[in-house]
C-alpha cells in the first residue's frame, strides 16, 4: 500500500469515527431544551457539511498523481484539523 493510499485509509477511518460522534451529540439533542435544540441541529449540520468536504477531498486525493497529492495533503490536513477542533468544541457544548 502506498503512502498515500495509507493516508487515505487513515482519513477515512477517522471521518467514518467523526460520523459516529455526531450521530451521538445528535441523539443527545433530543433531551436539550427546546431552545437549545435548534443550535445543536444547525452545529451539527455544519459540522456534517465540514465532513461531506473532507469527503470530497479524499475523492481529489484518490485520483490525484503522485506529484500532486503532497500538495492536496496540504489543505486536506488543514481542513481536517479544523473539523476535529469543531467536533471537539462540539462535544464539551453537549
Amino acid at each position: 500500500m502506498s503512502k498515500r493510499d495509507e493516508y487515505i485509509e487513515k482519513l477515512k477511518v477517522k471521518l467514518d469515527e467523526w460520523n459516529a460522534d455526531l450521530n451521538k451529540l445528535e441523539a443527545k439533542t433530543e433531551h436539550a431544551k427546546e431552545d437549545l435544540k435548534e443550535i445543536y441541529h444547525e452545529e451539527i449540520d455544519a459540522l456534517r457539511q465540514q465532513c461531506d468536504n473532507i469527503k470530497g477531498r479524499l475523492k481529489e486525493l484518490a485520483g490525484s498523481s503522485e506529484g500532486a497529492w503532497e500538495e492536496l495533503k496540504v489543505g486536506a490536513d488543514e481542513a481536517w484539523k479544523k473539523l476535529g477542533e469543531a467536533i471537539d468544541r462540539a462535544r464539551s457544548k453537549f
